[in-house]
């Protein structure tokens, strides 16, 4: 009696590790989301009787409550040329400059505070951007700068356990928020302020000075060091 031929062990495949920060610049990425009769559907309006237990004031309930515009508010509206952008004349000190940046961010932010009214809150846009940055304090964000560096994403690696473990009063909610509001806005403007043509966007720094800041890192040490974060060539 011949014995079944057993199957053969599947090899297991290396997941190819992904490069969030270039995922996210790549604009080529994004999924098109197909339009027309063959993927979406025609309801057609109802004429026939209503149900039996059908009654119209419940409508309200599913249509949720009003946020925004505010009611009874003022419905005064700017018309202005939709991507027209801020002009070239500005009267910072240092056009251009990091302070200017900023500076003109903090206005459109106070303007849509002020458009916007409690639906600013309501919709968490206190909670985006660089305000995400003050609720952590400065040897947190050079802590979870170490554990970036550590564990970087071109190795298969993921930071998000051990800032878990170090940061134990986090959730995780709250670690990606800042990575993906903070920490990658700022790796992305030291990128373009380097003019730099051929830039490595990997997580992890290259050559020695990887090596160096990880031994940093490891260390504890509350010294902070200015490392470099871009390789290239102009």
């Amino acid at each position: 009696m011949k014995q079944p031929k057993q199957p053969k062990p599947r090899k297991l495949q290396k997941l190819i590790p992904v490069n969030w920060l270039e995922f996210i610049t790549d604009y080529n990425l994004k999924l098109a989301i197909p339009v027309g009769p063959r993927f979406q559907v025609d309801v057609p309006d109802w004429t026939g009787r209503p149900h039996e237990g059908y009654d119209e004031s419940n409508n309200s309930k599913w249509l949720g409550t009003q946020v925004w515009p505010i009611k009874d508010a003022s419905s005064d509206t700017k018309v202005d040329l939709i991507g027209k952008g801020r002009s070239n004349f500005c009267t910072c000190p240092s056009p251009r400059s990091i302070e200017c940046v900023k500076h003109h961010v903090n206005d459109k932010k106070v303007q849509l505070q002020f458009d916007l009214g409690p639906a600013f809150w309501k919709w968490r846009f206190n909670e985006m951007g660089q305000e995400v940055s003050k609720l952590w304090n400065l040897e947190e964000q050079k802590q979870f700068d170490c554990i970036v560096k550590m564990n970087p994403t071109s190795e298969g690696k993921s930071f998000l356990k051990p800032a878990l473990e170090c940061f134990r009063a986090r959730h995780s909610e709250t670690i990606v928020s800042y990575y993906f509001n903070v920490y990658v806005p700022r790796r992305m403007s030291i990128k373009t302020r380097a003019g730099i043509k051929i830039v490595d966007t990997d997580d992890d720094e290259d050559g020695k000075d990887s090596k160096s800041s990880q031994k940093r890192c490891r260390s504890g040490s509350g010294k902070f060091v200015r490392t470099r974060y871009l390789t290239g060539r102009r």
